[in-house]
């Protein structure tokens, strides 16, 4: 649990307790904090389990019953038949595709930004600018070696 998130502590009669803003909570209230970016878990008071996965899963149920369907109903009956395994799967190739696209773009911008560097540094222009630089950087490294002595 980082420094940041957000512990709801659930008691036996259901009831969640947010104890940042000491106050009860719904189950609404807490998929609004989490579209707010807040990071959330969720834990029995009195044994200390992690429930944040069964709430969560409560709140996407609790979406479904409002007719606010986030899932196709053949994806569901997927997810149940698979015992999970399938969501797991597709997380992990969406991320490895993820990282692939990322990987795979950065190499494109270095190339392109390599081209384009070696095009404008090949510019006459450009190099007799380069060297005045280098010439008026040189002045003032001299200049401060006499001042340093």
């Amino acid at each position: 649990m980082t420094a940041k998130t957000r512990l709801i502590k659930r008691y036996q009669n259901r009831k969640l307790y947010d104890t940042t803003e000491s106050k009860y909570v719904t189950l609404d209230e807490i998929a609004e904090l989490i579209r707010q970016g807040e990071d959330i878990k969720v834990i029995d008071n009195q044994k200390g389990e992690d429930l944040t996965s069964v709430t969560l899963t409560q709140i996407i149920f609790e979406l479904e019953k409002k007719k606010r369907s986030l899932l196709p109903i053949e994806t569901l009956k997927n997810i149940i038949g698979s015992g999970g395994e399938k969501i797991a799967s597709f997380v992990h190739s969406s991320i490895e595709s993820g990282v692939s696209s990322i990987s795979h773009a950065r190499e494109e911008i270095d190339k392109k930004l390599k081209t384009a560097i070696d095009t404008v540094s090949s510019l006459p222009s450009v190099q007799s600018e380069l060297r005045g630089l280098h010439k008026k950087i040189e002045e003032l490294e001299r200049k401060l070696r006499k001042y340093e002595k």
